[in-house]
């Protein structure tokens, strides 16, 4: 009777839970009720705004730690922690499929007041097998990202960790990016600080003045630089306090025209630095007798690197903004690890060429280097070049800044509230000021620190829970719940299995796997699970980013030798 009543279980599991199952998703994204879809974007914009997420205050570290801590060793490390990162980028969007079905689960339930914690008591549909006992199938699992829903980070950990996954999620994502958007601020007001001609005067009494690269080698510059760095500040409020208000949709021409500018300055910035080394142009017309420091390795230096490589990475706070109103949802995977991967290429590229031809002359934010060939007494086109890879990254901050404006608040919402209320008309005027509000918190940050390099050194040990610790926490602990809400199997048939006298051991032993079998397929979600979902895949990005945690945090205790 065990037998026949498991070969009609497993015959119903693989038609409707079975690999042909997992491989196809809902042909539309269906809207969850009460909730209106934001306008979809194609892939290309969705790319922009992934490349405008990943490459903006770390870019411009990089030449610097390369240089100082080995430019061997930091291509090797960007490369890991690429590899890692579009690994974990992908888990986020299975978890994202994932809290998606367990949420269609509660719709469809008739238990009153069902939360995520208590999802796993949802009744089953009822099917007679052969007048034997009633076996109680699980919900089908509904994965999918749609456009009318969006899983910030802290939501994922609330509803697979609970309240205490929630709060300790929220406050490291609100600090990170509060920290991330001081960062762009810096940007923009030491660039302006130093390009443009500042020279305000006051009854003899010098008020604002160009500054200098060495003016920024310290937390803060001092004197009337310090003045004019405070006053580019201002200019920087006025610019993203009403892009803050934007909606995202709406924001995508300047994402698209400024990104696109930004591609072609970090191409000319590395075509110049090519030149540079090639011809021995290095650190800025000076004769070559700087070290090469292409197979130099300093401990120190390469234990600093590492948080500001994470750093230079971070893609994955905003991978739900971007997922939500993506156009093709069964590629996001593909996008989001493209993007990875072109942001690899480039950082390479750059910080490769910049560090060999500026060497000990590499500024921490390197942009800045252009400042001497911008000077009069250049050839005019270098002087046009010069000022376009020194100011285009400023204004691409600009950009970016908005978006990391709009999680955090999505972020401080879900920690009071419990929701993200971005696309409930009720909230929408407390949504746009608490966003401007948070702005103008950073930029009054910005205020009191102007060093990239340490704002980039402890953003990036922040960013490692972000971007792998958390993905791989909620990696598992989704699948678990998922395995216990969808590949629930009745323990009676189990325990009949192992109680049994009459089959052989292989025999009793097969069948378990196949029930196990059934409960991890139950887990996969389409498009975006593979090998790579796997638990000793997991393990091993566990194992690398401990170890590249350490190393980072080991930074915070030592002064690295420039």
């Amino acid at each position: 009777r065990i037998q026949i009543l498991f070969e009609i279980t497993m015959e119903t599991e693989d038609r409707r839970y079975g690999i042909s199952a997992i491989n196809s998703a809902p042909e539309h994204n269906e809207q969850v009720d009460g909730e209106a879809g934001v306008k979809e974007i194609g892939m290309l914009p969705a790319f922009v705004m992934s490349i405008n997420f990943i490459i903006g205050a770390g870019f411009f570290s990089m030449p610097y730690v390369f240089y100082h801590g080995g430019i061997f060793i930091g291509m090797l490390t960007l490369l890991l922690v690429t590899v890692t990162l579009i690994l974990t980028s992908n888990w986020t969007l299975e978890v994202c499929s994932r809290a998606q079905a367990l949420e269609h689960v509660i719709r469809e339930s008739d238990i009153p007041d069902l939360t995520f914690q208590d999802v796993s008591i949802v009744g089953r549909r009822h099917y007679g097998l052969n007048s034997a006992k009633e076996r109680l199938l699980p919900p089908r699992p509904k994965y999918e990202i749609t456009s009318g829903r969006k899983f910030e980070f802290t939501e994922l950990m609330e509803i697979f960790f609970g309240l205490p996954g929630r709060i300790v999620t929220a406050v490291s994502v609100i600090i990170y990016l509060l920290v991330t958007m001081t960062a762009y601020a810096t940007i923009f007001g030491s660039t302006w600080a130093l390009v443009l001609p500042y020279n305000v005067s006051r009854h003899g009494t010098t008020i604002l003045r160009s500054c200098n690269l060495s003016d920024f080698d310290s937390l803060l510059p001092g004197g009337t630089c310090l003045n004019t760095y405070r006053f580019s500040l201002l200019i920087f409020a006025c610019i993203v306090i009403p892009m803050c208000v934007m909606n995202v949709s709406t924001m995508k021409p300047f994402q698209v025209a400024l990104s696109f500018a930004m591609q072609i300055t970090i191409f000319c910035g590395t075509i110049h630095s090519l030149y540079g080394v090639v011809t021995g142009h290095i650190a800025g017309g000076e004769p070559s007798h700087h070290p090469d420091r292409f197979f130099a390795f300093d401990f120190k230096n390469f234990l600093g690197m590492i948080p500001i490589v994470v750093y230079s990475q971070v893609l994955h706070e905003g991978i739900p903004l971007i997922a939500q109103p993506a156009k093709n949802k069964k590629k996001l995977h593909k996008l989001f690890a493209a993007a990875l991967t072109y942001a690899c290429v480039v950082y390479t590229l750059f910080s490769v060429l910049a560090a060999l031809r500026y060497r000990d002359d590499i500024a921490q934010c390197a942009s800045l280097n252009w400042a001497a060939t911008a000077k009069r007494g250049n050839n005019i086109f270098i002087r046009i070049l010069s000022y376009l890879i020194l100011m285009t990254p400023s204004l691409v901050v600009c950009t970016a800044f908005p978006l990391c404006a709009l999680t955090l608040t999505a972020n401080a919402f879900i920690l009071f509230l419990g929701k993200d209320p971005s696309t409930d008309p009720k909230y929408r005027i407390y949504y746009k000021g608490i966003t401007a509000g948070m702005a103008v918190i950073s930029i009054i940050s910005a205020l009191f620190i102007s060093n990239l390099k340490t704002l980039s050194k402890y953003a990036g040990l922040i960013a490692f829970l972000l971007i792998m610790f958390y993905p791989i926490m909620l990696q598992v602990a989704s699948r678990r719940k998922c395995r216990r809400v969808f590949g629930k199997v009745d323990e009676w048939i189990e325990e009949s299995i192992i109680a049994s006298t009459s089959w052989k051991e292989e025999d009793r032993t097969r069948l378990l796997d196949k029930y196990a079998k059934i409960r991890d397929i139950m887990t996969m979600t389409p498009y975006y699970s593979s090998w790579w979902s796997r638990t000793w895949v997991v393990a091993i990005v566990t194992g690398v980013s401990v170890v590249l945690f350490v190393f980072g945090a080991m930074s915070t205790g030592m002064t690295p030798k420039n």
